[in-house]
């Protein structure tokens, strides 16, 4: 069994303005390359316990961000009509921002509004609010012309299905009442009552959500008139945590999201600040979980940032540090007692077999 570590530990600083960045774009500093001038050579009868001491990260990136959740593909039809079919389609584009619950209100009804193909077929009224007590947002879209009576936010359907903001705008995939999560959301208003529900795009399904909540987190409230709203999962799928990911923990860290194989983390970071803060792990709380090295040379690391979907994060082009720490632990070579039984009977077979081998 391993002994105790040594009490010496050996710090490595890095700040990702001296490292090889392993983008395109050279303002991707959280996904670089470090190359020490001297590798770190681990002898055989000893071990390393890896973890993150300190890093300090600023909290610049946006929880909206381009190619990652931030567009939106929608389709205007007639009443029932399955909504990826739609007369009229189109898409937005949130900027990228960190919005609040009201601000990013504003930003999608702004864009839907506006937009070239709402326009084009008089569209009509999205109006979205935030129930604080809910931490909901709920939903409501009126007609302005009755071929367009239906509004389809296509989010498994549409071009963008893999960077649409469902999550964030409380659409989350794992929460409709039939348990499908390929499906589309879509509002309609018939003139004289409103629906919601989801649209199985294969074969023009619809499953209306429940007229009470009955335990589910997704419902059609069903009221009438004015205050007519869809009621949506709650609002929570901003970033929580950050990822600290390298080439050296390949085989110590157990993850979820890849069916509980093997993966690359080396450290997860919460985010307690506001944006515009400095994220920090210190050394008082950073080298409490430690990860055993199977590798016996170290001449590089990479170091990743990412969030929980191993999406490296964009802090856009300001560089951050982290600190790691390496304790020398001593492997101890146990000396297993043969079994006696064993060679015992050993000595018999051999004896058997020279026997029979001379007869």
């Amino acid at each position: 069994m391993n002994e105790t570590e040594t009490d010496a530990s050996r710090i490595l600083f890095i700040n990702s303005a001296d490292t090889q960045i392993n983008s395109i774009d050279r303002s991707r500093t959280t996904d670089y390359t470090f190359i020490p001038e001297e590798s770190i050579v681990i002898p055989r009868h000893h071990a390393i316990l890896l973890s993150l001491h300190h890093t300090q990260i600023p909290y610049s990136f946006y929880n909206f961000q381009n190619n990652r959740n931030n567009r939106l593909d929608f389709s205007l039809s007639a009443v029932g009509a399955n909504g990826s079919l739609g007369i009229q389609t189109g898409f937005i584009t949130l900027p990228e921002a960190n919005y609040n619950a009201a601000s990013l209100i504003t930003a999608i009804k702004t864009l839907l509004e506006g937009n070239a193909a709402w326009i084009a077929v008089n569209g009509g009224t999205i109006n979205i609010i935030f129930n604080r007590d809910t931490l909901k947002y709920e939903w409501n879209y009126r007609r302005a012309v009755t071929t367009y009576s239906r509004l389809t936010l296509r989010l498994s359907s549409g071009n963008n299905a893999l960077t649409n903001c469902r999550a964030e705008i409380g659409l989350n995939d794992n929460k409709w009442i039939d348990g499908d999560a390929t499906q589309d959301i879509w509002f309609e208003d018939n003139g004289t009552t409103q629906k919601g529900g989801n649209s199985n795009t294969a074969g023009g399904n619809t499953t209306l959500f429940t007229a009470t909540p009955n335990n589910r987190d997704a419902y059609w409230n069903g009221s009438d008139g004015d205050n007519n709203r869809f009621s949506c999962v709650d609002v929570l799928a901003s970033i929580r945590s950050l990822y600290v990911r390298t080439n050296l923990t390949t085989t110590s860290v157990l993850d979820s999201s890849v069916g509980g194989g093997f993966s690359s983390i080396l450290a997860r970071v919460p985010i307690e600040v506001g944006s515009g803060g400095i994220i920090t792990i210190s050394p008082s709380d950073g080298s409490v979980h430690k990860l055993l090295l199977k590798i016996k040379e170290i001449s590089r690391i990479d170091v990743r940032l990412t969030d929980q979907k191993n999406r490296v994060i964009d802090l856009n082009g300001l560089d951050w540090d982290i600190s790691l720490q390496f304790d020398f632990i001593e492997i101890k070579e146990l000396n297993v007692p043969k079994d006696k039984r064993l060679e015992i009977e050993q000595t018999k077979y051999n004896s058997w077999k020279n026997k029979t081998l001379k007869e």
